[in-house]
């Protein structure tokens, strides 16, 4: 219970992330589908510090996150890339026996994505841990943390979910 109180959302109007808007538009003929890129991160306080060079294209939201929380290293644990269609959701298994459900559900006036984010405990239980919108900017990223990543090990560092909207190049 501790840790799900622990949840938090870094929300900076620099990091592309904002309340969620209720205009929305029909996609275009060029925006059937959203590139969604989710990635587990262990953030930790110990040791010298750093950033895992895999993490490059995500360094200033970690960085603006590092500022505001108190972790100096990050690695990533897992990356997966999503080509979806509008309201189909994917899935990832993240460490620690859970599991995150994204649902990409409309795009906004404002060309925000207002994605459905849907995080399950540990199995067999698979207890909701969250479950709710979120808007992210075209090419934003959106954090999400405070879980350990592993349940049974305190060193193992904390538990970021970074979810990226990519733009078609």
């Amino acid at each position: 219970m501790k840790a799900l109180l622990a949840l938090c959302l870094l929300a900076q109007a620099d990091a592309g992330i904002t309340e969620v808007s209720q205009t929305s538009r029909a996609p275009g003929p060029n925006e059937q589908h959203v590139r969604i890129t989710v990635r587990a991160i262990a953030a930790s306080d110990e040791g010298p510090g750093g950033l895992d060079d895999k993490l490059a294209p995500i360094a200033p939201h970690l960085k603006n996150f590092g500022e505001q929380f108190r972790y100096r290293t990050y690695k990533l644990l897992q990356e997966q890339r999503f080509d979806l269609d509008w309201k189909s959701p994917a899935q990832i298994e993240l460490p620690g026996s859970r599991s995150l459900q994204v649902t990409p559900r409309q795009l906004a006036a404002d060309g925000k994505i207002r994605v459905h984010l849907e995080l399950l405990g540990e199995h067999p239980q698979h207890s909701r841990k969250l479950h709710t919108d979120y808007s992210i900017q075209r090419g934003g990223t959106l954090l999400v943390g405070g879980l350990r990543v592993d349940p049974r090990d305190e060193k193992a560092g904390t538990l970021l979910i970074a979810v990226t909207q990519e733009t078609e190049k």
